[in-house]
């Protein structure tokens, strides 16, 4: 995957959240739709996967899929002509809503590919993924960051509507997996346990 796939497409990011939520809205309607009739829900189902099918071989962007809901009987040329009696908008919105989900999630890994090998070629130890690099310029929101030589991923985060302990730390293991996790009340005493984690790992 080149950097020209996952960052933002020609129309902008308003002309993507838009999108998504249209298309979230068709899948929203089309499955009660679907439901009333049981075969029709099941060949409404593979239809859909088949038009998300068509879709990854298609559409690698935001762009492609919008250009595919502009032109919904050249997506729907894959699908027998028997198909499901549902409308096309909610078939193709459907699709699109799926493969727009794929789209992101490739370009996040896309950007924190970037971001990893950046931070490798500055002979980093850490990789900041989100959020500032420093955990004390935070007042809401998360900050991760990995470290290069084990994988390992710690999540610093304020949520000030979380009461009396709105500061939280959590690690990920390489594989993802959560491991360790506290809540404190106090800034100071969570960037100190933060840095002692950090510490810790760097020494592993």
């Amino acid at each position: 995957m080149n950097l020209g796939e996952w960052r933002t497409g020609v129309h902008g990011a308003a002309a993507e959240q838009a999108a998504q939520a249209r298309w979230r809205a068709a899948e929203d309607r089309l499955y009660p739709v679907a439901m009333s009739d049981p075969d029709g829900y099941r060949r409404g189902l593979e239809s859909v996967q088949a038009l998300v099918g068509e879709l990854r071989r298609t559409a690698g962007s935001f762009d492609d899929l919008l250009a595919a809901e502009a032109d919904p009987q050249a997506l729907l040329a894959v699908l027998p002509e028997d198909r499901p009696a549902l409308p096309v908008d909610l078939l193709v919105g459907a699709a699109c809503s799926a493969r727009a989900r794929e789209v992101l999630a490739e370009r996040e890994g896309g950007r924190r590919a970037a971001v990893i090998a950046t931070a490798r070629a500055e002979g980093r130890s850490w990789a900041v993924l989100q959020g500032p690099e420093r955990i004390e310029e935070l007042y809401g929101g998360s900050t991760v960051t990995t470290h290069l030589a084990t994988g390992r991923t710690l999540l610093a985060a304020v949520d000030p509507y979380a009461g009396a302990e709105p500061y939280l730390l959590q690690e990920y293991a390489a594989d993802g997996a959560p491991g360790r996790e506290r809540a404190f009340a106090d800034a100071a005493a969570w960037v100190a346990e933060r840095d002692r984690w950090a510490a810790e790992i760097e020494s592993s």
